[in-house]
């Protein structure tokens, strides 16, 4: 189920705060994935999010070190169902191990970045 079309990614940084301090490149709507109650594709929508890796430093200029690799921060925006509106999204954080947010051959692995905001954004609801 994709995100509606009432929702504009593009207005995330004017409606949630702290969107832009998190999400420094602009979402799309590909970038939003649903978030169910159980794991039947049938199970109740909770919402949609979009989830990032965080890199754990920053450099001499104040920007991200993207040297230092990911350190196991993820950072999460959701909006829950019925999603009219970014009004009612909000950021969610969580921590997973270091070494699992990339793979073996370098990319992010992003079934486990996934696993750990879905289990983020469940326990805050």
């Amino acid at each position: 189920m994709p995100l509606p079309r009432s929702l504009d990614p593009e207005d995330l940084r004017e409606e949630v705060p702290g969107f832009a301090h998190w999400f420094r490149y602009p979402l799309h709507a590909h970038d939003f994935h649903p978030l169910r109650a159980g794991d039947d594709a049938h199970a109740s929508l909770l919402g949609y999010y979009a989830a990032k890796p965080l890199y754990g430093e920053l450099d001499a200029h104040g920007r991200v070190d993207l040297g230092a690799g990911l350190n196991g921060e993820v950072v999460a925006v959701f909006v829950p169902s019925p999603a009219r509106s970014w009004r009612h999204a909000r950021l969610v954080r969580a921590r997973m191990p270091r070494r699992r947010a990339r793979r073996a051959d370098g990319t992010r692995n992003w079934p486990a970045i996934r696993r750990a905001a879905e289990a983020a954004i469940r326990r805050s609801l």
